[in-house]
């Protein structure tokens, strides 16, 4: 069974940043599963069928598709494949990427895109993709990150088509009607286009015309995290890129990125990446001047 299914909703906020890439053979799954991130599904050698929503979805060889995984899903036929690339890309950073708003569009609202062409990426970036999202140096990390963003950036500019799938509007097995799953693409949305001001849940409830309690239930049900912790993940991934790059002082940060306060922005940050701000910057520079010094040398 997929480590999804076995991982508290909660205990996911732990683990907001983390980009999960795996390069394996894939397996038949007995049952359909779900979860918050988009995934994104490479195979290399031979095409593979998943049902998604009740719908048999072949996934071609060497094509990238990709879908948002509230929608329930799992792999029903492996084929021959032997080698299949399986992003879960976390929301908050795919909604955080510089592209193609159509392609964000179809995937907020449950449908599956695919690319038209195949070999756009080799079995090679997977391994190094892996290898370096797992480094100490979070610069490596982070070029990881944007190289995997210029990949779907790519994707969103080039050919691709949607795959449509059944809109009859029904409770799906996890609980999730496609009516609560067409508000919280809403609620996504404003988050991404709000996160960095003093955004308040009920701000987020009012602008979808939702009850506040009912907001919070389905989105914490689609998302599998609670709205609050959805919202600090888009702040400290702002923040991060933040510190990374320029010389804004730590108060600045902190209110530029919807933190009413340095000391609170201290102490969540410490929290969720395990460092200080001033650390982290830090550290960030150090590996900038150690590689600017090698490219020199």
């Amino acid at each position: 069974m997929n480590k999804h299914t076995l991982v508290s909703p909660l205990a996911l906020y732990s683990e907001y940043q983390r980009m999960d890439i795996e390069l394996r053979a894939p397996e038949a799954m007995p049952i359909s599963h779900w979860h918050g991130q988009v995934e994104v599904n490479v195979p290399f050698d031979a095409d593979v069928e998943y049902i998604i929503n009740g719908e048999v979805i072949r996934i071609k060889q060497g094509h990238i598709t990709m879908f948002w995984a509230c929608v329930p899903h799992r792999l029903s036929n492996p084929g021959h494949c032997r080698s299949m690339a399986i992003f879960n890309l976390p929301m908050h950073q795919f909604l955080s990427w510089p592209i193609n708003r159509e392609l964000i569009n179809h995937v907020t609202h449950g449908l599956v895109v695919q690319s038209r062409f195949s070999q756009q990426i080799s079995e090679f970036e997977i391994r190094r993709w892996q290898q370096e999202l797992q480094h100490e140096n979070e610069q490596i990390k982070q070029l990881a990150i944007d190289e995997i963003c210029l990949m779907i950036k790519r994707f969103g500019l080039s050919n691709w088509t949607p795959l449509l799938i059944n809109h009859t509007p029904k409770t799906r097995p996890n609980g999730v009607s496609r009516h609560a799953q067409f508000y919280v693409s809403q609620m996504l949305e404003y988050i991404a286009a709000h996160h960095d001001s003093t955004l308040s849940i009920q701000q987020v409830a009012e602008n979808v015309r939702l009850n506040q309690n009912y907001a919070m239930g389905i989105f914490q049900r689609v998302m599998q995290l609670t709205m609050k912790q959805y919202i600090t993940a888009m702040r400290i991934n702002h923040t991060r890129a933040l510190l990374s790059n320029g010389d804004m002082t730590i108060l600045d940060i902190a209110l530029t990125t919807g933190f009413n306060s340095s000391s609170r922005f201290y102490e969540t940050f410490k929290k969720y990446v395990g460092m200080t701000p001033l650390k982290y910057r830090k550290l960030c520079q150090e590996k900038q001047l150690s590689q600017c010094s090698v490219k020199g040398g």
